[in-house]
């Protein structure tokens, strides 16, 4: 009998969720997966954990799974691009645990466009992933579980190339550092999410705080329905794990 593997999201803020994994969380939880999100910066009482919160809601996510970490340095809190790292893994093996997922999913290694909060996300997200099958590491975070697949968020060249002009009204840069996007060869799996745009980008939209401040992923706001259904209607992942989509039932 198949069975529809359950997904967990890593993600280092809110609204990152919808646009990087939007399409595959929608499209999961409508096949009746199990999908979760951790968050790895902010914490409960914040307007963007609220907002937060009803993305995941349309996305059929649960409810935030939040490491606690900021990217503000003047708020009090633990930066997540500085924060120990043993501390922050040991955190998310307990969510992996928790869940026990059979997919888990971060950004590569360049953060998808090289945010040093999504470069610590992946980072931590890998250790944790092999850290969560050992009853030696991190006893005090329940019993072990090993994930079968990990995908890392990621953009083809191709896809810079084809959108960079529509989103930045310029040519796209050469490849380089600091450059997102890798060789279309290293992209295993390209998801269709075209079908699922409506709820990802409904979930998208509820991150007012981001897109009013002009910030991150915000000029997607300002696309066409056209340009943006085009722009965010596919996901690309590398994929370490067996042959095919790891998001449908097997």
């Amino acid at each position: 009998m198949s069975s529809i593997p359950s997904v967990l999201c890593v993600h280092a803020h809110p609204d990152d969720e919808a646009l990087f994994t939007g399409g595959i969380l929608a499209r999961s939880a409508e096949l009746g997966a199990r999908t979760a999100v951790v968050t790895c910066t902010w914490r409960e009482g914040d307007e963007r954990v609220d907002e937060l919160k009803r993305s995941l809601a349309i996305l059929g996510a649960g409810e935030p799974r939040l490491l606690g970490y900021t990217d503000n340095a003047f708020d009090g809190g633990v930066l997540f691009s500085t924060s120990p790292f043993d501390e922050a893994v040991g955190k998310l093996v307990g969510h992996i645990r928790d869940f026990r997922p059979d997919t888990v999913v971060t950004y590569d290694a360049f953060g998808s466009y090289g945010h040093p909060d999504h470069i610590h996300a992946h980072r931590i997200t890998l250790a944790a992933f092999e850290a969560a099958g050992y009853a030696q590491l991190f006893p005090e975070a329940g019993e072990p579980w090993k994930p079968s697949h990990l995908c890392l968020a990621t953009f083809p060249r191709s896809a810079i190339e084809s959108t960079w002009d529509t989103l930045f009204g310029s040519p796209p840069p050469p490849p380089g550092p600091g450059v997102p996007g890798i060789p279309d060869a290293e992209v295993n799996l390209a998801v269709d999410v075209s079908s699922w745009y409506e709820p990802k980008w409904a979930a998208f939209s509820e991150h007012r705080t981001e897109i009013e401040r002009g910030g991150g992923a915000s000029q997607f706001a300002s696309l066409s329905e056209v340009d943006r259904r085009a722009a965010i209607g596919t996901e690309w992942f590398v994929h370490r794990g067996t042959d095919g989509d790891p998001f449908l039932p097997r």
